[in-house]
């Protein structure tokens, strides 16, 4: 399993997320790919935390160039991204019901490795 965790995420990193689990899938074909973002400045509805993600259209134009990469993007903390205000002034809440999600992507993952 490969993770790529960031304090939050736009589409010139997704280029550069994509290339290097590209790279990663040369050697290890099966793993999985994930984005751990605490906020989202991707578009779509990343920075909602809805039950199922549909993303954005501008994201998938540049996922649709690595088809091998099947990245799965978490984002933990709602609301786009405002680059006027720095992370760390801009507190958002971190909700407990968020956490367990990824903890159980993450469970179900090892899973599959064990």
């Amino acid at each position: 399993m490969g993770i790529e965790c960031k304090a939050y995420a736009e589409n010139a990193m997704i280029k550069r997320i994509l290339f290097d689990f590209h790279l990663l899938k040369t050697l290890y074909p099966n793993i999985s790919c994930y984005l751990f973002q605490l906020e989202s400045q991707l578009g779509g509805d990343y920075s909602k935390l809805p039950d199922i993600v549909y993303g954005a259209t501008s994201t998938h134009s540049i996922m649709s160039y690595f088809e091998d990469v099947n990245l799965n993007i978490f984002t933990f903390l709602e609301g786009e991204r405002n680059i006027n205000k720095p992370i760390h002034k801009n507190f958002k809440q971190l909700k407990k019901e968020t956490i367990e999600i990824a903890i159980e992507m993450l469970s179900i993952e090892f899973r599959k490795v064990l």
